[in-house]
């Protein structure tokens, strides 16, 4: 099939050739074993069939299986007033993201220093059980025993796998020793609790500093108002416009009395003795009444330095007050509806599977994984067989 050409003339010598000498002879059978054994079949096919079941049946060191499934989620958020209710809803996206970026952090390279810092897992990849080609450092990393090394061989031995639909993350330790598959598995749990924690940490500080924030913004408005009020009152050398205008009020209302008092007087005068003495006293007492209401009137409500000035001013500053104590008694209820908050779990990892201690290993799959490699290199090998022929007859047209 795949033969080789120079040795196809030499079957056509015969016998005859064969029998002259020797060395032709030899050649003859040569090419005949060649044809029989077809070269590259067994460079494509056979030799890698043979290596690998030398290596799965004879080499392969066996490998126990811890597994782990968790999901990330969070509680239902209580109902905070105002601004609360809106950052509320966005301090942590809960649901797959987080399981996601869970899943991210227990195959980084940060977990796997942690892993090699507290268990000890160099030593775990590279237990005496292990055969050179799969464990660290062995064949596969070309004999590195660098960090950088260990993180690469990692993702051998350990994997994570997330349902789109359920959102449960299902995590895979594999060890050449059953202790040490639960170890790690338990370590990446472990990890990934603290993760949640160290998010839920910073999204409840980064809560209470926008809350804290806006207590304070509200405190010192408050203050400034309160100043501006003080500072007022100083210059008007009023305490309360309201206050002051009472005096005004009550005094004019006594003048206003006085004077018709005395305008009935002079009516009934004028009346029965138009000619007493007293009319001209009583008109000018008149005079004089009108004269101190218009001074009293203008007190209260002249255009300036009059009570009714002062009034708007001070009724300004007092709603606006008002209106920052509301503010920061608003403020200060979101504070607390967020403190409470900040005490239960925003985010919690659930562990559904917990690690488990394998009872005997399951990998590697011996003759799944030869059969495999089998099937691969038969089609492999009539992938080439159907380009080679295609290629022949194409230059024998």
């Amino acid at each position: 099939m795949f033969g080789f050409p120079r040795f196809r003339n030499l079957t056509v010598l015969g016998p005859s050739v064969a029998g002259a000498t020797g060395r032709p002879r030899a050649l003859f059978h040569i090419a005949r074993l060649y044809r029989v054994i077809n070269f590259w079949f067994w460079a494509i096919v056979g030799i890698p069939t043979i290596a690998s079941a030398v290596y799965f049946f004879g080499m392969a060191s066996d490998l126990y299986l811890s597994e782990v499934r968790f999901v990330v989620r969070a509680p239902a958020k209580m109902q905070l007033p105002g601004i609360g209710a809106l950052l509320s809803g966005a301090s942590i996206a809960s649901g797959i993201d987080d399981t996601y970026a869970v899943a991210d952090y227990v195959m980084s390279r940060d977990a796997v220093a942690k892993l090699e810092t507290e268990i000890g897992l160099r030593s775990m990849l590279g237990r005496p059980e292990g055969d050179r080609f799969s464990r660290f450092p062995g064949v596969l990393s070309f004999g590195r025993s660098d960090f950088e090394a260990l993180f690469k061989a990692f993702p051998r031995f350990a994997s994570v796998e997330i349902d789109s639909q359920s959102g449960i993350a299902t995590l895979d330790v594999k060890a050449y020793r059953a202790k040490d598959a639960q170890e790690i598995a338990q370590a990446l749990v472990t990890y990934a609790e603290q993760l949640v924690n160290a998010m839920n940490e910073r999204a409840r500080n980064d809560a209470l500093q926008v809350f804290q924030r806006q207590v304070e913004t509200d405190k010192e408005h408050i203050e400034s108002v309160q100043a501006q009020l003080t500072k007022y009152r100083v210059q008007q050398r009023m305490l309360d416009p309201k206050s002051a205008a009472t005096g005004p009020l009550e005094l004019m209302a006594k003048l206003v009395a006085q004077q018709a008092a005395a305008q009935t007087q002079l009516a009934d005068l004028l009346r029965n003795s138009p000619h007493s003495p007293q009319i001209p006293l009583i008109r000018t007492r008149i005079i004089s009444l009108g004269q101190a209401i218009d001074g009293e009137r203008a007190k209260i409500t002249g255009a300036d330095n009059s009570v009714a000035t002062a009034q708007s001013e001070y009724e300004r500053l007092t709603v606006e007050l008002g209106l920052d104590e509301k503010a920061l008694a608003a403020a200060f209820s979101s504070l607390e509806s967020a403190r409470l908050e900040a005490q239960r779990q925003q985010l919690y990892l659930e562990t559904i599977v917990q690690p488990n201690l394998p009872d005997y290993p399951i990998y590697p799959k011996r003759f799944v994984s030869f059969f495999v490699v089998t099937v691969t290199c038969l089609i492999a090998y009539g992938i080439a067989w159907l380009l080679i022929a295609s290629v022949r007859e194409h230059a024998s047209a």
